[in-house]
């Protein structure tokens, strides 16, 4: 089997944050549009919890989880708030 690594950025809205064992944290995501469910922060990469209910853009690696059966991005390596971005491209057309 050839392992593969892809980059991906995708939205979603998160709707579970959970503190990881060895320190990070698991993201749970809904409406991504796909097989996406879930997102894992890294402690090497200390980034805040997203808010649960927030709709999210985050970006990181892309790898199957077969023991769930679902796409996760594990490493998370940025989030941002969907909302803010939506905001600051309305503001720029001003």
């Amino acid at each position: 089997m050839r392992a593969w690594r892809i980059h991906i950025s995708v939205a979603g809205r998160v709707v579970r944050v959970r503190a990881r064992r060895g320190g990070g944290w698991r993201v749970r995501l809904a409406d991504t549009g796909g097989a996406l469910a879930a997102a894992d922060i890294h402690p090497s990469n200390p980034l805040p919890p997203p808010p649960v209910g927030a709709r999210i853009i985050l970006s990181g690696t892309i790898h199957y989880d077969q023991e769930h059966g679902w796409y996760v991005v594990d490493p998370v390596e940025d989030w941002i708030d969907a909302r803010a971005t939506r905001s600051a491209v309305r503001q720029g057309l001003q």
